[in-house]
């Protein structure tokens, strides 16, 4: 026969610490990448997709403008 072994179990307090550790870690490595400028760039992701979002909402307004 098999010799049993014994299963080490944390307690589900001890998982629920590691799991926010982890999401504490990838939602801080998520922010400095959103809004850190890199070298060369000028602008963060944000301002990026902020600038995009403006220039689509200003060719929309002004197409919108032109009457029929």
């Amino acid at each position: 026969m098999r010799p049993r072994h014994r299963r080490l179990r944390s307690s589900p307090r001890a998982q629920r610490g590691q799991v926010i550790t982890e999401y504490v870690i990838v939602a801080g490595i998520l922010a400095v990448m959103l809004f850190a400028t890199f070298p060369g760039a000028d602008r963060s992701v944000v301002d990026l997709l902020i600038k995009a979002f403006r220039d689509a909402w200003s060719t929309y307004s002004y197409t919108l403008s032109y009457p029929l």
